[in-house]
C-alpha cells in the first residue's frame, strides 16, 4: 500500500525571481505535491490586463474578491496539508478563515515586505495577518513589533537562495554595452541608492533595474545604466561576471536584510553590502563579505576589492561557504517542522 505524498497549496507569484516560485521548487524537492494559485495570472486575468496598470487599479476591489473566491475553491479541491501564501494582499480576514475551512489544514504566510512599510497594500494588513496560523517575517525587529501589535503567531524566517538560479557555475552575462563591469548593482532606483552609487563615480559600475534611465547617475556617467530589470537566473549571470556586487538596502529592510543578501554570495562574487547587524550575523565582514556604513565607506571598500584580487577571491569564497546552508529547501523544511508537525496544536486563527 502506497503512502500519499504530502500536499501544499502555494499562493503567490511564480515568475523569475519570485518568492512563490522558490518555495514551490523547495517543497517539490522535499517530496511534496505542489499546487499553485498564480496571483499574477489572477490579477491580470491570464494576461488580458497585463498591459494596463491603471485599469488593474480601478478594478482592484472586484479582482481581489474574484481571486479570493478562486483561491478558496482551489483550497477545497486540492485538499492540501498546508496552505502557504507569499504576501497575497487580495486575501482579507474572511478569505483566510474560508481557506482554512476549505482546506482543513493550517494556513501560513511568508510575508516578504514590511507590514508597516510602503508596499503593504492593505490598511488592515495586521488584522489579516492575525488570522493566519503562522506568519513568517524576515526581520527580528519587525517580529517584535508584530508580537506587540497582536500578531502573536509571527515567527522569524530569513530569506534564502535557490541553487537552481544562484550558484558559482553557470553562464556569464554579456551586458548590452558589450563589456563586463567590475562592480554591478541590480535593483530599483531610490534616492538613497542613487546617493550611494554616485560615490562610485569614476569606477567601472554597471546598473540594472527600474527607474535608472533618467537618473543623475545615468546622466553624469557615474554608472553604465542598463534599463532592464533582471531577476533570478539572469541576475545570477550578471553577478558571476563581476568582481563586486553591491547591496544597498531599501529603508523598509533596515536594520535586517533583503533577498539579495543571500543571492549574491552563492555566485562566488564579492558582496559589498550596507552594514546591518543581521547581515553581519549571516556573513562575517572581512571573511564572507565587505561592508560599508555610508557612501564614502562604500567607495573605499570597492577600491580595495578592485585593487586586491586575493582579497576579492577570499571574500567571494567565504561568502559562498557562508551562504550554503541558507536555501529555500532548508526554509521549507523548517516550515514543515514548525507548522505541519504541530498542526494539531494550532488553534484556528492562532495569530490573534
Amino acid at each position: 500500500m502506497s503512502t500519499r505524498s504530502p500536499r501544499v497549496l502555494i499562493i503567490g507569484e511564480f515568475g523569475a525571481g519570485a518568492l512563490g516560485l522558490y518555495y514551490a521548487r523547495a517543497f517539490a524537492a522535499l517530496g511534496w505535491a505542489t499546487t499553485r494559485y498564480d496571483m499574477w495570472a489572477g490579477y491580470t486575468r491570464g494576461g488580458a490586463l497585463a498591459g494596463s496598470r491603471v485599469l488593474r487599479r480601478l478594478l482592484r476591489p472586484a479582482l481581489w474578491a474574484l481571486m479570493a473566491r478562486e483561491a478558496i475553491a482551489l483550497a477545497g479541491r486540492a485538499a492540501p496539508d498546508l496552505v502557504l501564501s507569499t504576501k497575497a494582499p487580495f486575501l482579507g480576514r474572511g478569505a483566510v478563515r474560508a481557506r482554512r475551512r476549505a482546506a482543513g489544514a493550517p494556513v501560513a504566510m511568508v510575508y516578504p515586505d514590511s507590514p508597516y512599510g510602503a508596499y503593504a497594500m492593505r490598511a488592515d494588513v495586521l488584522t489579516v495577518l492575525a488570522e493566519f496560523d503562522r506568519v513568517y517575517i524576515w526581520s527580528r525587529r519587525l517580529l517584535e513589533r508584530l508580537h506587540a501589535d497582536g500578531v502573536t503567531a509571527a515567527a522569524y524566517l530569513p530569506f534564502a537562495f535557490d541553487p537552481t538560479d544562484y550558484g558559482a557555475d553557470g553562464p556569464v552575462a554579456r551586458p548590452e554595452c558589450g563589456r563586463p563591469h567590475g562592480i554591478v548593482f541590480i535593483g530599483q532606483r531610490y534616492d538613497k541608492r542613487e546617493a550611494w552609487l554616485a560615490a562610485l563615480r569614476g569606477l567601472d559600475v554597471g546598473v540594472w533595474g527600474l527607474g535608472w534611465e533618467h537618473s543623475e547617475v545615468a546622466r553624469s556617467g557615474a554608472a553604465c545604466v542598463h534599463g532592464a530589470a533582471v531577476l533570478g537566473a539572469a541576475a545570477a549571470a550578471i553577478y558571476r561576471g563581476a568582481r563586486v556586487a553591491l547591496n544597498v538596502l531599501h529603508a523598509d529592510n533596515l536594520p535586517a536584510h533583503n533577498m539579495r543578501t543571500f543571492e549574491i554570495p552563492p555566485c562566488r562574487t564579492v558582496m559589498l553590502t550596507e552594514t546591518t547587524e543581521e547581515i553581519e550575523a549571516f556573513f562575517e565582514p572581512e571573511r564572507a563579505c565587505l561592508t560599508a556604513a555610508d557612501p564614502g565607506a562604500l567607495r573605499g571598500q570597492a577600491e580595495r576589492a578592485l585593487a586586491d584580487p586575493a582579497l576579492a577571491r577570499a571574500m567571494a569564497e567565504g561568502g559562498a561557504r557562508a551562504a550554503r546552508p541558507h536555501t529555500y529547501e532548508a526554509r521549507g523544511r523548517a516550515i514543515v517542522a514548525d507548522v505541519v508537525g504541530t498542526s494539531r496544536a494550532l488553534a484556528p486563527g492562532a495569530g490573534r
